[in-house]
């Protein structure tokens, strides 16, 4: 590898420009990284993956189609779309994405993903748009296979680095369960949730970014709640 190569490199990261060279079949990821981290790709050849919750850019010229949005209901709540069998039987492998829509203000965007490759088992990724610096909590209502409704409490706390997202595990969660959620809103100072929908909520984070939100949310809550918390991460 040639100096002027590197240079031409490090300052196409940099500034966002392209190469004349063809076009790569990966998809790289600029926003989100530090200075530092697109200057080490730079030079050592490395393409850095979207963050997650982020798109892929769109090429200059195209649309990308507007995401469905769920339905607003009574007392804040608004309802989600069920997943189809079709959909639930077209995804396949962990982590897939199986369906996206945002709240009715499209401040928050809800995907349902496949996070299991042996059983039909699938987690909710919360994207927040316009975060504030306190973290805040949405809440998901949903049937399980058996027919019992499940609450979850969901935290999302500003990330430094990548979007601002929480991930938790729908246990039970299948083709045909209906579901609605609220919020998200800043945390209140003394929430009163029931202990049991508490650490259930806590025990259903799937990523330290979520458990992280969790440690947020207990620093500014009473005693009660900071042990709750605390017992169930």
């Amino acid at each position: 590898m040639t100096r002027g190569s590197v240079v031409r490199r490090s300052w196409s990261s940099l500034s966002s420009g392209r190469r004349a060279a063809p076009p790569s079949a990966r998809v790289r990821g600029r926003a989100g990284y530090a200075l530092w981290q697109r200057v080490w790709a730079s030079f050592t050849g490395i393409d850095l993956p979207p963050r997650l919750g982020r798109e892929p850019d769109v090429a200059t010229g195209c649309t990308p189609e507007p995401r469905p949005q769920a339905t607003p209901a009574s007392g804040g709540w608004f309802v989600l779309p069920s997943l189809p069998p079709a959909g639930a039987l077209t995804a396949s492998g962990s982590d897939t994405a199986v369906l996206e829509v945002s709240s009715p203000d499209s401040r928050a965007v809800f995907i349902l993903r496949r996070v299991g490759d042996a059983t039909a088992e699938y987690g909710l990724e919360l994207v927040l748009r316009d975060v504030t610096d306190q973290p805040e909590l949405a809440t998901v209502r949903y049937t399980r296979l058996d027919g019992e409704q499940r609450t979850l409490l969901i935290p999302v706390s500003p990330s430094p680095v990548g979007p601002t997202a929480s991930f938790v595990r729908l246990e039970g969660f299948t083709a045909g369960s209906t579901w609605q959620a609220t919020g998200p809103t800043a945390v209140p100072g003394n929430p009163g949730w029931p202990s049991a929908t508490l650490a259930d909520s806590v025990r259903a984070a799937y990523n330290e970014a979520t458990r992280e939100a969790w440690r947020q949310v207990s620093e500014r809550t009473g005693q009660g709640t900071r042990e709750t918390i605390s017992g169930a991460l």
